[in-house]
């Protein structure tokens, strides 16, 4: 009997051994799984944290592309105006080139009219003179 209690707690000492090694693994395992627990919590963080900063950058590009358009609005509009602005101009240059053309013959009229009435002044003269 001596023997098969011997044999008893050699086995029981190396199925004890090879529980401690499957607690130990255990224990590991279990430690590992709470660390991906942390890092899937921190990676589900992050996501939310992400997704609030590309809803921001969405909103701000579409509050760009709105003044982007009314400031091509309003440039159209204002480019329009000028094309419409130089033409008047246009139409002004000419108008005073033909004033400043008639202004001309205007003064040679009066100058040649003064020239006129100076030589009937002088004949005058010189016929009351004689």
């Amino acid at each position: 009997m001596t023997v098969a209690l011997e044999e008893f707690t050699e086995w029981r000492d190396s199925v004890e051994a090879r529980l401690d090694r499957l607690e130990s693994v255990s224990d590991q395992h279990t430690e590992k799984s709470n660390q991906a627990e942390d890092l899937l919590g921190s990676i589900d963080e992050d996501l939310s944290k992400l997704q609030v900063e590309f809803r921001a950058q969405r909103k701000m590009l579409q509050a760009l592309h709105l003044t982007q358009s009314d400031h091509t609005a309003r440039l159209t509009r204002l480019e329009t105006g000028v094309r419409k602005l130089d033409g008047r101009v246009e139409k002004l240059d000419g108008r005073v080139e033909r004033l400043e053309d008639g202004m001309q013959k205007v003064e040679a009229g009066v100058r040649t009219i003064i020239g006129l009435l100076e030589r009937n002044l002088d004949g005058d003269s010189e016929s009351r003179d004689s």
